[in-house]
């Protein structure tokens, strides 16, 4: 009795293993379609068109110069460096104009961001990326990268020893040979401090 009790269930559960089968396989198709799933071949991001950074908006309260911000996000304050730039300070030539570009971006989007965070630095600030809509009317989805923005205006340099470190840092340099060869911002302005001079300044 037992062995045909056993022989009933059999058909029940060869279609129980079968429908799994199928249901695992699709799955991980719909996983393989995603970009970059497991891929090595997957293409590297490309400098400002990255997927959205999968973080929350953040209000941004002050602009301090053209590498730091402050932001409010879900009701913390939070210091915020921009990663794998280094803008002047205040006090050295061209660090005004340096905040006052990154502050006109950001105004443009409302004093609104969208940061990837990365890291944290030894002073406790976020090091980020900062995003804000591009405003094109045939991509509406499409963002600028601030970090991008300020090396392609002359406005900051690449911190080459952290730019690495930065999801889109590869596509930097590119940025500032912008910058440097149609001579903006720091490029164009022979008593600006150059990166090995201000970066032995007390910051």
């Amino acid at each position: 009795m037992k062995a045909k009790a056993l022989l009933n269930l059999l058909p029940i559960g060869a279609v129980a293993v079968v429908g799994w089968v199928y249901v695992s396989s699709q799955w991980q198709q719909s996983q393989a379609k995603r970009p970059g799933y497991d891929d090595p071949a997957a293409p590297s991001p490309v400098p400002g068109l990255v997927p959205k950074p999968q973080s929350e908006p953040a209000d941004v309260i002050n602009v301090h110069d053209g590498d730091t911000i402050t932001v409010m996000q879900g009701g913390q304050k939070l210091k915020v460096r921009l990663c794998g730039i280094d803008a002047p300070e205040l006090s050295q030539p061209l660090g005004v104009q340096s905040r006052d570009n990154l502050r006109s971006l950001i105004a443009s989007a409302g004093n609104q961001v969208i940061l990837y965070i990365s890291d944290t630095d030894r002073y406790g600030r976020k090091v980020a990326e900062l995003y804000v809509p591009a405003h094109n009317p045939q991509q509406p989805e499409e963002e600028k990268l601030l970090n991008d923005e300020q090396l392609v205006a002359g406005m900051a340099y690449v911190y080459t020893k952290y730019a690495s470190r930065c999801p889109n840092g590869r596509g930097y340099a590119q940025m500032e040979a912008k910058a440097k060869q149609q001579r903006r911002g720091v490029w164009s302005d022979p008593t600006a401090m150059k990166p090995w001079d201000y970066r032995k300044t007390p910051r």
